[in-house]
């Protein structure tokens, strides 16, 4: 069967509203025209209502999340600092191969599975025994599917000098995060996640105590398309209804992120993490009926924002997610220790009940297809008792 609109359930990119989506085809204006002034200035705005930050500076920037990424480490560590990094996953190791890269002093801290969750008593173990410029900790990494102690590991380093910085690329505008009540320093993301806008812009958000922090560097920034300092100008400028110039922003993805974020904010942030709960909680009973197991070893370790799942004995990979794909649905597969081990679904952004529903069935017809025995639909019976509560 041909499938002409194969429905996207990867942990990014998501599925668009098509509002955002026509958002993008709009004729592209002067970055310092009236009109784009006021959409960035919009944006910016509703940003911090997303981010649940009142003081926190709002950078928007071309690039992705690695940008931002790097751009956390960047401006807040020189060479010879101490920075403690938090890895569940493949992404705890990004941070790791960046901090190297600018010579910096790296305590790396893993946990002995994939699958288990750093724990805060370590975090305030290691923080006795050394001043940290820097604590990094990605909220949900999407190699695992382990959403991090955000909340608790924040309350240990807020006392200190420490910045505490936050990845939370497949978390921000999906898994609940608060960067002011929970004490984040830095916290970034990228547009095709939660967000739900195509590829192309990373997200930063810097509070009072980072920026104080750049401040005080000794030496400038290495970087110079990366240097806060720079861009800062900017992003008060367009906050104040002004215009600036530093390097040309993507204009048009600014509108398709300004679509997005006038979405969010109509749905209400509270009421989308209460969705991406729902439909998170739906799809991993559905998973349990099927007698699958998820990465996760606690399902308080589980993630609303993606799942991943151990294929069960016999089923391939690659047969099992070619066959997702003749069902119409595009799953990803592992990234690196789990790859070819697991399957990973996306459920963040627009995603609504149908199209969980949709992909738990293609689920169900893919691994029958691949010799593993089920009863058909009791995957669906499962989540259809969760979701008819909503």
């Amino acid at each position: 069967m041909k499938v002409g609109r194969p429905l996207l359930m990867i942990p990014g990119p998501v599925i668009c509203d098509p509002e955002v989506l026509s958002a993008l085809s709009k004729p592209t204006l002067s970055h310092v025209s009236p009109k784009f002034i006021e959409i960035f200035s919009k944006t910016l705005e509703g940003l911090k209502k997303i981010f649940l930050t009142e003081k926190g500076e709002i950078f928007v920037v071309a690039g992705s999340g690695t940008l931002a990424m790097e751009m956390a480490i960047v401006n807040i560590c020189e060479p010879g600092d101490n920075i403690l990094i938090l890895s569940n996953g493949y992404f705890g190791e990004r941070f790791k191969e960046i901090c190297e890269r600018y010579n910096l002093k790296v305590d790396y801290v893993e946990v002995k599975e994939w699958g288990e969750n750093i724990q805060p008593e370590t975090v305030r173990e290691k923080m006795q025994k050394k001043e940290y410029k820097a604590v990094t900790l990605t909220h949900v990494d999407t190699s695992t599917s382990v959403s991090a102690k955000v909340k608790e590991i924040g309350e240990i380093v807020k006392d200190t000098d420490t910045v505490f910085i936050v990845d939370g690329v497949c978390a921000t505008a999906g898994e609940e995060e608060r960067m002011d009540k929970w004490n984040i320093d830095i916290l970034f993301t990228a547009s095709q996640k939660a967000l739900g806008v195509p590829p192309g812009l990373a997200i930063i958000a810097f509070s009072t105590k980072a920026l104080e922090t750049y401040e005080k560097r000794k030496e400038p920034v290495k970087s110079y398309f990366m240097d806060i300092g720079l861009w800062k100008p900017i992003m008060d400028a367009y906050a104040e209804g002004q215009a600036a110039y530093f390097a040309t922003p993507p204009v048009n993805m600014i509108y398709a992120l300004y679509e997005s974020v006038k979405q969010i904010l109509e749905e209400g942030i509270e009421e989308r993490f209460k969705r991406h709960q729902t439909i998170a909680k739906a799809f991993r009973e559905a998973l349990k009926a099927l007698e699958l197991q998820i990465v996760p070893i606690s399902e308080e370790y589980a993630a609303n924002t993606v799942t991943g799942v151990y294929y069960p004995e016999g089923v391939t990979d690659e047969e099992f997610r070619k066959n997702m794909a003749k069902n119409g649905v595009i799953v990803a597969g592992g990234l690196g220790k789990l790859k070819g081990k697991i399957f990973r679904v996306g459920h963040m952004g627009t995603v609504q009940p149908t199209d969980i529903l949709a992909t738990i069935a293609a689920i169900e017809n893919s691994l029958m297809k691949c010799g593993y025995k089920i009863k058909l639909g009791v995957g669906l019976e499962a989540a259809q008792e969760i979701l008819t509560k909503i």
